[in-house]
């Protein structure tokens, strides 16, 4: 008899179903037969070659399910039209804030990106004690180390570098979310001012929630864009920004990674993309690297960011 039901969250499409089941491949390595993992897969775009291939790797205590983003707002926000000042194409950007009102049935899950390797049971995370926090996630190091984007996080988003977090690996308290109106805090921002931003569900979760962060250590979201010397207790990768293991050679980690692909359906696919990525997708992608370097420049000028935002509402 499992002692536990921990429930996963995921969003995905079609490009990134490959890299999904790798992902789930490596949870699967290390799950516990003492729990029962609950994979939910939120989606817009999945066909249903990509919902099957993927299925075949549930086991007897790791089970996978897929949503459908669209229907899972539909049936939550059909009667409120107060939500509803934000159409739901806008609404979906922003999913993962959203899980604590699409899931009432949950009151504590986790949240992760398809882009990652996990390499201890994933259980670990799940018994993290959040001591009452909102959410638990780890230092966004690109944000922590880089002169430009941590003024961003500091002018722009109102919150310290240091304490900034990437949420492609979240740890969330649902009922907290639901407790405190966190959607509704949101929505107003998003439908009041369409702030520009550089990460958008990042920037709003860092903004509204900054004193009410747990922060995770860092083995927990091991961000390759940024590696630390010597950091060896990496329990989860994240294959952040643009460097992906199916895309650029010398990737860290991508021994694993490649181990946890040749036990999904897509592991040529994969390879085939990795030996087809030529030099100019890899220049686009530090086109975009660029790009996210000019914004946060040119944002932190704005006279209306989220930092004045909220620091405004704070001393009312």
């Amino acid at each position: 008899m499992s002692s536990k039901s921990i429930p996963v969250f995921f969003s995905v499409n079609d490009r990134y179903a490959a890299p999904l089941a790798t992902a789930i491949a490596s949870l699967i390595d290390h799950a516990s037969d003492e729990n029962n993992y609950d994979l939910i897969v939120l989606y817009q775009e999945l066909s249903q070659e990509n919902q099957d291939k993927i299925s075949s790797l549930t086991t007897n205590n790791v089970n996978i399910r897929f949503i459908a983003l669209d229907e899972k707002f539909g049936n939550r926000f059909d009667n409120d039209q107060n939500t509803l000042r934000a159409d739901y194409i806008t609404l979906t950007i922003y999913y993962r804030l959203f899980i604590g009102d699409m899931f009432p049935e949950f009151d504590k899950a986790i949240y992760v990106d398809a882009d990652i390797l996990i390499r201890d049971d994933i259980a670990k995370l799940y018994d993290i004690d959040l001591m009452g926090s909102i959410v638990g996630a780890a230092n966004d190091r690109f944000i922590a180390t880089d002169p430009v984007v941590a003024g961003y996080a500091n002018d722009a988003v109102g919150i310290s570098n240091q304490l900034y977090v990437n949420s492609g690996v979240l740890l969330m308290n649902l009922k907290k979310f639901r407790d405190t109106n966190f959607t509704d805090k949101f929505l107003e921002l998003l439908t009041t001012y369409h702030f520009k931003l550089i990460a958008p569900d990042q920037d709003y979760l860092n903004a509204i929630a900054k004193d009410d962060i747990y922060q995770l250590p860092m083995e927990w979201n091991l961000e390759t864009a940024v590696m630390p010397e010597d950091f060896k207790p990496a329990r989860l990768v994240h294959y952040n920004l643009f460097e992906k293991p199916w895309q650029y050679n010398d990737v860290p980690f991508a021994d694993e990674f490649w181990q946890a692909a040749k036990r999904t359906p897509y592991y040529e696919q994969l390879a085939t993309e990795l030996a087809s990525t030529t030099d100019e997708i890899r220049a686009a992608n530090d086109s975009k690297a660029g790009t996210i370097m000019r914004l946060a420049k040119d944002l932190v000028k704005d006279p209306i960011t989220l930092k004045s935002v909220l620091g405004e509402n704070e001393s009312k």
